[in-house]
């Protein structure tokens, strides 16, 4: 990883992405395997070194299933290798929460984060604030920990940030979306990202790229703007530490040993 320096001081440029749709042809994301290339190359030259690849799952659609997902992310692991390009892949689900989340869980069909306790969790952006604390307490029922998907995206957050604190005391991590930060959903977001960050109270920094166009894995102005703002150890656990636990340890759900991967 190179060093870069803004206004504060210096500072590693490196992320581990838990929500991108850069898996090819399998949702609404990276069309096919020229255009996955190409954004791993876009997230190398980022500093994002491990990705998790999270194409969307919801009840009423056709979802691929993770086989096909793992035959996927293997090609495209082995296409990325041929072209040098050194960023890590892992596979999981951006799950649009249903109440039968669980059953179709049990029957195989979706995938935590890399295999552990992790669920990445979206809600409809007008959704009511009862329904996700409700859905969010139900999955957690089931043994997972969610995290709950740009957080920023959802109206009844942004509403009332306390909403946000209420979520996380009962066992619930939250997840942003890089370009959001830096304003593409307008001053309203950043402002209520910002202070979310003011209050330590975001987990996990995330691209949710879709292409290599617009919704790009880019983040190096989010960082430099992350590292000259906030203390450099809380960026650097938002930016990669929290997530790479995800990538270097598995919990399996109901389990309460970690299992270091190999």
């Amino acid at each position: 990883m190179f060093r870069f320096r803004n206004e504060k001081n210096s500072y590693e440029l490196r992320m581990t992405d838990i929500h991108c749709h850069v898996l090819p042809g399998v949702d609404d994301g990276s069309e096919d395997m020229d255009e996955s290339l190409e954004m791993l190359r876009i997230a190398e030259k980022s500093g994002i070194d491990r990705m998790i690849l999270t194409p969307h799952y919801k009840a009423s659609h056709h979802n691929a299933s993770p086989e096909t997902l793992r035959k996927r992310m293997e090609e495209l692991q082995s296409e990325a290798a041929e072209e040098g390009i050194e960023v890590e892949l892992a596979l999981g689900n951006e799950v649009m929460y249903f109440s039968e989340l669980g059953e179709r869980y049990d029957e195989g069909k979706i995938l935590t984060l890399n295999g552990t306790d992790r669920l990445l969790v979206e809600f409809h952006p007008t959704a009511d604030y009862m329904y996700v604390r409700n859905a969010i307490d139900d999955v957690i029922g089931m043994g997972f920990t969610p995290i709950l998907a740009h957080v920023e995206r959802v109206e009844c957050m942004v509403a009332d940030p306390e909403r946000v604190y209420e979520l996380r005391s009962m066992g619930c991590e939250i997840q942003m979306n890089a370009a959001d930060y830096m304003g593409v959903m307008g001053r309203n977001v950043r402002k209520f990202l910002q202070e979310l960050l003011d209050e330590e109270a975001i987990d996990y920094l995330g691209t949710d790229a879709h292409d290599c166009r617009k919704r790009i894995p880019d983040v190096r102005k989010c960082l430099s703007d992350l590292y000259d703002r906030y203390d450099d150890e809380y960026v650097m656990q938002i930016a990669y530490k929290n997530a790479d636990t995800i990538f270097e340890h598995k919990r399996v759900r109901g389990s309460e040993t970690d299992e270091q991967s190999e």
